[in-house]
């Protein structure tokens, strides 16, 4: 035992340098597969410059699944703030806020201030629509602080538009006019963002309306009300129609507030049209749909008239049918029962097919020893000692121990070891708890000794084999793979005599955990693979 727990612990020491081929063909899918989704990216982000929005959320969703495993989690949080910077502009608060939140977990573990300040800002905006404006004032004055510090000017003035909008719900005008004059200067370092410029001055009219000073309201409204429409859709122009009115209402000019007091009208009987007619469409097609069902509802009920009528005249095919059931269900349990006693013969002789291997090669091993008078000789002896006593005894039952199966494993490996010296680096790594577990008898074991004898065993030097066991919960992960010489005229008989062991394994998967395994051979140049999983 205290042999086995150093073959394991050196396995854990070693693992690394020795199965550097494998890893690097792992990394080197991971690095494909991130640079796929960065090029989704990269075209969501020219589909959103032309405006194509949902196009645009397919392919960072794309992107998204792809990098679900790669380490760079700045990267992701970057597809969720464009994700929560898109659903803005399509005005869904709750995608809003599900992007902004996902890409603030994965901002916060890598402590990026900057991207936190960016999804925080566009997060804030539901609070406010939410009316959590205590939360959305918090969350505003630490971004504006990380915005000043790194000049980014574009979203330090989208932070000083939302803390007017806080402060105007809130009814604090004079802090709201406030947070809106900070902005006009911050907008020459981006004059490009017209319907920005036209939003806040469309704000600071709104708000210096609710102080009464209905001059400044005039002057701002009066700057951007022909361009609105361009930039806000109806519902917005109705509060756009709405302020004028009271602007000139409060100016002492009541022709002026009528005509916008009209447009008011116009724009909402507009929206109430095209509510109507959605209505009325909805209505009939519910109305279509009720006929459709009450029409099939009738369907049914010809039918059902019908098949009572066939009832009553098919009561003797009935009995017939029902006989010859029953005559095909004794034919099918008779046919089970022969089929589970044909495979326990099977198994048995596939079985039977394993012992012969350890003898044989173990037995050579011990022949080698013994004409070289090698002290090691008694060793071999105990270890195959003790895998024949797992073989003869502990393996008549159907099911072993999987941490059991694992020490024969770790046995078997250290006689090979004394054959092979220091030609050969064997790495078993078991992940997980094995205790509680089992698993078919000498399922594992016939993997390992494939490796030795189709690999191993014809190369000259630098021999590996590497054993990967992985048990989460009840699946079983196991792995096994080694270097084996490059094909030459004997390799049609290397597979020949290597295919009967893995034969011999589908077989017993096939009988033993069906629909409950894959497994799959991997066979390059100069590396074999073999990969097992496994529901206990």
């Amino acid at each position: 035992m205290k042999h086995t727990f150093f073959v394991l612990f050196l396995g854990l020491i070693l693992f690394c340098g020795t199965s550097s081929r494998a890893k690097s063909v792992e990394k080197k899918k991971l690095r494909d597969t991130t640079e796929t989704a960065q090029s989704y990216y990269t075209t969501a982000k020219q589909q959103l410059a032309s405006g194509q929005l949902k196009p645009a959320v397919e392919n960072i969703i794309k992107a998204l699944n792809l990098s679900e495993k790669s380490p760079d989690k700045k990267q992701r949080a970057e597809y969720y703030y464009t994700l929560s910077d898109i659903f803005f502009e399509l005005r869904e608060p709750e995608k809003i806020r599900l992007y902004a939140n996902k890409g603030l977990e994965l901002a916060r573990e890598i402590k990026d201030s900057s991207l936190i300040a960016r999804l925080t800002l566009n997060n804030s905006l539901t609070d406010i629509i939410g009316g959590r404006l205590g939360v959305a004032l918090r969350d505003l004055k630490a971004a504006e602080k990380v915005f000043i510090k790194s000049k980014d000017t574009v979203k330090l003035a989208a932070t000083y538009l939302y803390l007017r909008h806080v402060y105007h719900e809130k009814k604090d005008y004079k802090t709201a006019i406030g947070y809106v004059n900070k902005i006009p200067p911050l907008l020459k370092s981006f004059p490009k963002h017209e319907r920005f410029k036209l939003h806040v001055e469309c704000a600071m009219a709104q708000t210096y309306a609710f102080l009464h000073n209905y001059q400044q309201a005039r002057y701002y409204y009066n700057r951007n009300i022909e361009q609105a429409p361009k930039f806000m859709d109806a519902n917005d122009m109705l509060e756009m129609y709405e302020l004028g009115a009271v602007i000139y209402e409060n100016l002492g000019m009541p022709g002026v507030a009528l005509s916008y007091l009209k447009k008011h009208k116009l724009t909402n009987d507009s929206i109430n049209n095209i509510l109507t007619k959605k209505a009325i469409y909805d209505a009939e097609t519910k109305y279509q749909t009720t006929i459709k069902e009450k029409a099939i509802s009738n369907q049914k009920l010809q039918l059902l008239n019908k098949d009572l009528e066939l009832q009553k005249k098919s009561k003797y095919i009935l009995f017939s049918v029902i006989t010859i059931i029953l005559l095909v269900l004794g034919s099918i349990i008779t046919y089970l029962f022969y089929r589970n006693k044909n495979q326990t013969i099977e198994l048995s002789l596939l079985k039977a097919q394993i012992h012969p291997h350890f003898l044989f090669n173990t037995l050579n091993n011990l022949y080698a020893l013994s004409m070289s008078q090698s002290d090691k000789a008694p060793g071999i002896v105990l270890g195959l000692s003790s895998i024949l006593r797992y073989i003869l005894y502990e393996c008549n039952n159907l099911k072993a121990n999987l941490n059991r199966e694992f020490e024969i494993i770790s046995t078997y490996i250290a006689l090979e070891r004394v054959r092979y010296q220091h030609m050969l680096e064997v790495n078993l790594s078991i992940e997980g708890h094995p205790h509680d577990k089992t698993i078919v008898p000498l399922l594992l074991l016939p993997l390992v000794e494939n490796s030795f004898k189709h690999g191993v065993s014809k190369l000259i030097d630098e021999a590996w084999i590497n054993i990967e066991a992985h048990i989460n919960d009840d699946k079983l992960i196991y792995k096994v793979s080694n270097n084996k010489p490059v094909a030459d005229e004997t390799e049609t008989t290397v597979l020949k005599y290597g295919n009967i062991g893995l034969q011999n394994i589908r077989k017993r998967l096939k009988i033993l955990y069906p629909e409950r395994h894959r497994f799959n051979v991997i066979n390059d140049a100069d590396v074999f693979i073999v990969i097992l999983e496994l529901d206990l």
